[in-house]
């Protein structure tokens, strides 16, 4: 199971600088409901936030938003894989 998440961190780090943003957060959300406690998701969000554009979309202004955005996604996805009942 080691192998399998440290392939899914390698193609994380992989998917931030070859995919857009909204790609990577995809994938991350997949992840996410693979494997227990995934806190690489966050820390991949950090990265892409302080490699692209210094943390703010433009669109919003809002600093950081997608660190923000999967802090939410993990804490949903974690009460989310709570109430399935054949989660495993």
């Amino acid at each position: 199971m080691i192998r399998y998440r440290l392939a899914a961190d390698f193609f994380l780090l992989v998917s931030i600088v070859v995919f857009p943003y909204w790609i990577t957060l995809l994938v991350g959300a997949v992840f996410l409901f693979y494997f227990r406690d995934f806190y690489e998701y966050i820390v991949a969000a950090l990265i892409m936030d302080l490699l692209y554009g210094g943390g703010t979309i433009r669109v919003l202004n809002v600093p950081f938003i997608l660190s923000f955005v999967s802090v939410v996604l993990y804490v949903s996805v974690t009460l989310l894989k709570r109430r399935i009942i054949l989660y495993d």
